[in-house]
């Protein structure tokens, strides 16, 4: 009997709780894309500040990793008309050379590709910063590296080819067409 009525407790606590996140759940039906967008953010921004934290340092970066390639990919998307660049904010002189001494001032390539990570996230950037923060990394994977995580976010794509020149092998150069080439063509 002590188990039937704890069945029967379990069962209404399970129906009330029910219907209450079926009442609270919003409507996403009516909701524009933007909105859509600016909650998805919300969510990432939650899940980096309130979560990510209680990970372990190895967990921490690649859930990191995720987080800013899933916020690179919201920002691709456009909305309600409005396409990306009409948001567009450049760094300014004094941020770059900001963010060009912040990723001098560490130790591992590791370490600048992820201070670059960060300001990928919510910057953009002309081809010639594209080439400078190149020309701050060492060795060349790690430049294609920053190749991978800047080229969305640069606003002039009709100088990619100077890019090209930050590269002296000519498979260096290969791997950065295919960068260039595979990026979607927004003029089209």
């Amino acid at each position: 009997m002590k188990n039937f009525s704890l069945l029967i407790t379990l069962i209404l606590i399970f129906i009330s709780v029910n219907e209450n996140y079926s009442q609270k759940r919003p409507d996403f039906r009516n909701i524009s894309i933007r909105e859509i967008k600016n909650r998805l953010t919300e969510n990432l921004q939650q899940l980096d500040s309130e979560y990510l934290q209680n990970l372990s340092y190895k967990d921490y970066r690649m859930a990191r990793e995720i987080l800013i390639e899933s916020f690179n990919l919201l920002r691709m998307i456009p909305d309600n008309g409005i396409t990306i660049s009409d948001e567009i904010k450049v760094l300014s002189n004094e941020e770059f050379a900001e963010l060009c001494n912040n990723i001098k001032s560490e130790s591992f390539e590791s370490d600048k590709i992820y201070v670059i990570q960060l300001a990928a996230k919510y910057n953009w950037f002309t081809v010639s910063q594209l080439i400078e923060l190149i020309e701050l990394m060492n060795f060349s994977n790690d430049k294609i590296e920053v190749v991978k995580i800047i080229y969305p976010n640069v606003i002039d794509k009709y100088n990619s080819h100077l890019i090209l020149n930050a590269f002296s092998h000519s498979s260096d150069k290969e791997r950065v067409k295919n960068i260039i080439n595979d990026f979607p063509d927004k003029q089209k």
